[in-house]
C-alpha cells in the first residue's frame, strides 16, 4: 500500500503513473503542454486511460538539459497542478526544487517525486512536515546537465542499490512516512547500466520499498528497438515495463497509459487464469 495524504493506492497489482510534462524541452512530448488548459485536457486523457495518478513537471531533466530559475518553474507548475488536483486523483510533483516543492504540497500535491534522490535535506524536511511520501532516484550526480559523464559502474545495481538504501533509510529516520525507490533508468547510465538494472531488478525490489520503474520511451528502448523517434517507442516501453512488472516493480511511469493498461489487463488475467 502506498499512502497519498487522505487516500492509499493498493499495489497489490502494477498501479500506472501518467506522466505530464509541462515543458518546452522535454525529450519526447517538450512544448505540447505548455498551456494551462491543453495541459488539464492532456490530464484528463491521461485519467480516462486509465492513469491510478499523475505526474507533473515544469522542469526537463533529461541528459544535458539546462536549468530552469525556480519562478518560472512555479509558474509553469502550480496553476495546472491546482486544476488537475479536481480530478480526483493522486498528484505526483516531479521538482528538484525545495521552494517548488513547498508551493506544491501547500496546495495539496500527495507524492514528492525528487530525481535528485532527497540529497537535499530541505526537501526531506518538507515531506516529513507535509507527511508525505517521496520517491527517491538514483542519479549519480544531483545534475542532469552533467550526469551522462558520470555514467561509470564497477557493479551497477550494487551501487545504486547502495545509494537507494541509505537515502531511504535516512528519509525515514528523518520523519518522511513512506519512500518509493526508483532505480533512475538513464539518469546517469548507459545502454549495458539500464539492461543490468531490469534484469536484476529484484535485488531492489527486495530492500522492502515500492519500486517505481521509468523507461517510457526513453534512448535505452530506441537503442533496443531501432526506433528513433521517442513517441514511437509505444511497444518497447511496453515490453521493459511489463518485464519490470515482473520482477516486482508497482510503479510504472508511462507517457502511454492506454497501451499498458491493455497489456497490464491480460497480464492480470494470465496470471489469475487458473483453467487447463
Amino acid at each position: 500500500m502506498l499512502w497519498l495524504r487522505d487516500r492509499a493506492l493498493d499495489l497489490s497489482k502494477p498501479r500506472l503513473m501518467g506522466i505530464l510534462n509541462l515543458t518546452p524541452d522535454s525529450f519526447s512530448d517538450g512544448g505540447l503542454y505548455l498551456e494551462p488548459e491543453k495541459a488539464l485536457q492532456r490530464a484528463k486523457a491521461l485519467v480516462a486511460e486509465g492513469a491510478d495518478l499523475l505526474d507533473l513537471g515544469a522542469e526537463s531533466t533529461r541528459p544535458g538539459a539546462a536549468p530552469v530559475p525556480v519562478e518560472e518553474e512555479k509558474r509553469r507548475l502550480l496553476p495546472v497542478l491546482e486544476a488537475v488536483l479536481e480530478l480526483g486523483v493522486p498528484v505526483s510533483v516531479d521538482t528538484r526544487k525545495p521552494e517548488v516543492a513547498e508551493e506544491a504540497l501547500k496546495l495539496g500535491a500527495h507524492l514528492l517525486n525528487d530525481v535528485t534522490g532527497l540529497r537535499d535535506e530541505r526537501m526531506v524536511a518538507l515531506a516529513a512536515r507535509y507527511g508525505v511520501a517521496a520517491v527517491v532516484m538514483h542519479m549519480p550526480v544531483p545534475d542532469p546537465a552533467t550526469m551522462m559523464a558520470h555514467a561509470r559502474y564497477q557493479d551497477v545495481v550494487a551501487e545504486v542499490k547502495a545509494f537507494l538504501q541509505a537515502q531511504a533509510e535516512r528519509a525515514l529516520r528523518a520523519g518522511v512516512p513512506q519512500v518509493v525507490l526508483d532505480p533512475g533508468f538513464g539518469f546517469g547510465k548507459l545502454l549495458e547500466h539500464n539492461l543490468a538494472l531490469l534484469k536484476r531488478l529484484e535485488e531492489i525490489v527486495a530492500l522492502g520499498h515500492p519500486v517505481l520503474v521509468g523507461l517510457s520511451r526513453k534512448r535505452t528502448i530506441g537503442e533496443l528497438t531501432g526506433v528513433e523517434a521517442p513517441r514511437e517507442r509505444v511497444i518497447g516501453s511496453v515490453a521493459a515495463h511489463l518485464y519490470a512488472a515482473l520482477k516486482g516493480a508497482r510503479i510504472l511511469r508511462v507517457h502511454d497509459v492506454k497501451a499498458h493498461r491493455e497489456a497490464l489487463a491480460v497480464w492480470d488475467a494470465l496470471s489469475a487464469f487458473q483453467g487447463g
